[in-house]
């Protein structure tokens, strides 16, 4: 494509052509230089720097993320709920009650491990510019609204699934979206769903990506709070929980295929 301007800055007319982009191109020797080698050698170096073993596979296949718990999804969530409550103080805000990661920000489509967990497997899973976001005093109707706007497009597959840390919420799939919600509670023991009804009045700080924070993926209950982004992303969240945990166990983070043995979210039999 080729444009011509006027002094003005402004377009007075274009030209321009298909060009065949095919293997038989020539190889272009300044982007093999200066792009793809260094690029491969990066890469490599990742592929190479191990942070964790995993005693489990970590399941981010994209089905399996968008429709139900998966202890990547936990991983995640939890990472976040770390990252956040590390950082509270030094960005002046609270501490967050629990944390949300969307199906559809997890991006490896696979099951990783078990075995070395590499820096490369992070921006596999976690590859988007996405950073950790609080959003302080939730109310609890839209707190309620978030979560059961995760559960809204069973049993289909959504990317705004969500996958929580900090609390356990058991919901009725074959309920009206937006009626899903049987009970919630938050690991600190305050009941905020119970039998259907929301029973609390306490405002809930959320930990999660700006992405959502922002309304995105049909997070619109969130559109009118202000959010505080905490300076880390969300591969790096990642990053830094999973080389702290050292060894992901099995007794903490096997994968609940089974839905009986699932923790956080957890559909009524």
């Amino acid at each position: 494509l080729v444009l011509q301007f006027n002094k003005a800055g402004e377009v007075v007319g274009y030209d321009g052509a298909l060009e065949p982009v095919t293997g038989d191109l020539p190889q272009d020797q300044f982007v093999l230089t200066n792009v793809e080698q260094p690029v491969a050698a990066y890469l490599e170096t990742l592929a190479e720097t191990v942070i964790a073993t995993s005693e489990v596979g970590l399941n981010g296949v994209r089905a399996d993320v968008r429709t139900r718990e998966t202890n990547l999804g936990n991983l995640m969530a939890d990472a976040h709920l770390a990252a956040a409550t590390s950082r509270a103080a030094e960005f002046g805000v609270n501490e967050p009650d629990v944390a949300l990661q969307n199906g559809g920000g997890i991006r490896n489509d696979s099951i990783i491990g078990p075995g070395d967990i590499t820096l490369l497997d992070t921006f596999d899973i976690a590859p988007f510019s996405n950073f950790i976001s609080v959003l302080e005093d939730v109310a609890v109707t839209d707190f309620v609204a978030a979560v059961e706007h995760g559960l809204a497009g069973l049993p289909d597959a959504a990317g705004s699934f969500a996958q929580w840390a900090g609390m356990t919420v058991t919901y009725d799939a074959t309920a009206p979206a937006g009626s899903r919600i049987v009970d919630l509670v938050l690991d600190d023991g305050t009941v905020v769903v119970s039998g259907g009804a929301i029973v609390s009045s306490e405002p809930v700080t959320i930990a999660t990506i700006d992405f959502l924070a922002a309304g995105n993926d049909g997070y619109d209950m969130f559109e009118t709070y202000d959010f505080t982004t905490l300076g880390v992303s969300y591969q790096q969240s990642l990053a830094d929980y999973i080389a702290g945990v050292g060894t992901i166990t099995a007794s903490e983070y096997s994968d609940p295929v089974n839905p009986a043995d699932r923790t956080r979210i957890i559909p009524v039999p």
